[in-house]
C-alpha cells in the first residue's frame, strides 16, 4: 500500500520499488493489483480521488 500511495511522488515511488524488489516478482505484481483494486474502490467513493489516474496507470503497466 505504501507504494500505491507514493505514486503521486514519482521519485519516492521509484525509491520504494528499488528498496522492495519483491514488488517486481509475480507475487508482488499480484499484491500491487489487489492494492490498486482496493484503492480504486475507495477513490470511487470519494477518498483520495487524486490517486485514481496514477492507479489506473499502474494497473495498465502491470497487465
Amino acid at each position: 500500500m505504501l507504494y500505491a500511495y507514493s505514486l503521486l511522488s514519482p521519485a519516492t515511488a521509484a525509491a520504494i520499488r528499488r528498496e522492495l524488489p519483491i514488488l517486481n516478482t509475480p507475487a508482488g505484481t499480484t499484491a500491487l493489483l489487489v492494492v490498486a483494486a482496493d484503492l480504486l474502490q475507495s477513490c470511487s467513493r470519494g477518498d483520495h480521488p487524486e490517486l485514481a489516474n496514477p492507479l489506473h496507470s499502474l494497473v495498465t503497466s502491470l497487465t
